[in-house]
């Protein structure tokens, strides 16, 4: 799974990053920066290539640089990043066919069965989850409806 942008505009970028293996994690999304706006970008996300080139055997700090000098000369860079696989998340959402809400469980922060104690009935709202889902989740969590 990838998700992939196009960013431009004026201001910061808004993209803080943490090192993981090598690589450039999004850590935090700073609000009010372009990147702020992208829909479906979150903390998690690791940096796989930046204006279609791969960046994987570039060192943490080189990559930093590069993300900064481009945005910084241009105000616009395409960055593509590898979404975490939640093994566990995936077999319950697909169980119970709502695998096209993976994005907005992991946003959420769920990662496994576990974390859906955490989910809330304004959760599901807000990821215009039609009544039918809501009611598969709340299999999963009979807290939800009740």
């Amino acid at each position: 799974y990838y998700f992939e942008e196009f960013f431009e505009g004026d201001g910061g970028l808004g993209i803080e990053f943490r090192e993981r293996d090598g690589l450039p994690v999004i850590k935090n999304i700073v609000k009010g920066t372009v990147a702020s706006e992208t829909y479906g970008l979150y903390p998690g996300l690791t940096l796989v290539n930046i204006n279609n080139k791969d960046i994987t055997d570039y060192s943490y700090e080189t990559v930093l640089k590069k993300v900064n000098k481009l945005w910084l000369n241009n105000n616009y860079i395409y960055l593509k990043f590898k979404k975490p696989i939640y093994t566990k998340l995936l077999k319950i959402l697909n169980q119970y066919d709502l695998l096209k809400y993976y994005d907005d469980f992991v946003e959420l922060g769920a990662k496994d069965i576990d974390d859906f104690e955490f989910i809330e009935l304004g959760d599901l709202h807000k990821m215009n989850m039609c009544i039918n889902d809501i009611r598969k989740v709340s299999t999963i969590n009979p807290k939800i409806l009740a």
